[in-house]
């Protein structure tokens, strides 16, 4: 699928609610009070307010924000993977927001106290339910991407009884960064405001920075994933579910959409970058992709392991 294209399934979907609530809002523009109700709690009563002129400029900029956004990261992704996800999320989020913005102006329409507006707690089943359908319609109309084919690894041999292991620690300087302005932020919020305000952005900022760096096991159990500081969460894959391993490149974002643990149809990822990455199928047809140096030499290994693995038990 063309870039052009690709923009315009992202862009349409928010150039459309865009439109929608400006055009609502100044419909009923003189009908409105001077402050209207912007949030409302699980109660559906009204408990955040805005200006009238500072709500229509802040629901047309997060639109349009948003909307420039996901128009950048869909023609960016190029015919990578997740080309087709970052579309499909962009359009389905447009109407997810657009949705309650438009409503969030009709329901304070003709009201003097907008202290008093209420909107049901249903309506957000319903604009989940729109985000996901207009999504998954917008997923359909794109062609499907196909990602980097692994490049296979020779098997290293291995005799019967002979010990090989491999191990390689691998670090995001992005995320130990971002974790350690967090952890930041959170002491000056306890230090000189509420610790209840700063315990979040303290527990956040400590599990990103345990995350930040893991470290990648090839040996007789198999493939083992883990963080340095912490013994959970891991990923597992011992021989018997491994159908071979190789060497692929990756791009965290196109094709994965983010960094970290990744989920996908039928793939896998622990990805702290992107380049080179370990790729191993499983014996059920799913593939899991762990960014790490030197992943020819532990691609070589696992398949040796593997290879030893199946002459032992068809003996």
């Amino acid at each position: 699928m063309n870039a052009i294209r690709r923009a315009a399934l992202t862009a349409v979907p928010f150039g459309v609610a865009t439109a929608a609530y400006l055009g609502t809002f100044l419909a009923y523009h003189d009908r409105l009070p001077q402050r209207i109700a912007t949030h409302f709690s699980g109660g559906g009563g009204a408990d955040a307010f805005m200006g009238r002129t500072t709500a229509l400029w802040t629901g047309c900029g997060l639109l349009v924000g948003l909307g420039l956004l996901f128009t950048v990261l869909s023609v960016a992704s190029g015919k990578n993977a997740g080309s087709r996800l970052n579309t499909a999320l962009g359009a389905g989020t447009a109407v997810a927001l657009g949705y309650p913005l438009v409503l969030t102006v009709l329901v304070n329409v003709d009201v003097q106290d907008s202290s008093g507006v209420r909107l049901p707690l249903w309506h957000v089943a319903v604009l989940l339910l729109a985000g996901v359908a207009v999504g998954a319609l917008v997923w359909w109309l794109m062609d499907e991407e196909q990602h980097p084919e692994p490049t296979s690894a020779a098997s290293l041999p291995l005799a019967d009884g002979e010990a090989a292991a491999w191990s390689r620690t691998i670090v995001s300087r992005v995320l130990l960064l971002a974790a350690g302005a967090i952890v930041v932020a959170g002491v000056f919020t306890v230090a000189f405001g509420s610790w209840q305000r700063g315990l979040a952005p303290l527990v956040i900022g400590l599990v990103c920075g345990a995350a930040a760096a893991v470290r990648v096991t090839v040996d007789r159990r198999g493939l083992t994933v883990t963080s340095t500081v912490l013994p959970r969460p891991r990923l597992a894959l011992p021989l018997g579910s491994i159908a071979d391993a190789g060497s692929v490149r990756v791009n965290a974002m196109t094709e994965f959409g983010g960094w970290g643990y990744r989920i996908r149809p039928n793939r896998r990822g622990v990805l702290l970058r992107s380049g080179e990455a370990l790729s191993v199928r499983t014996t059920g047809g799913r593939e899991y992709v762990v960014t790490v140096d030197d992943s020819t030499t532990a691609a070589a290994l696992l398949n040796g392991l593997t290879d030893r693995d199946a002459r032992e038990r068809d003996q």
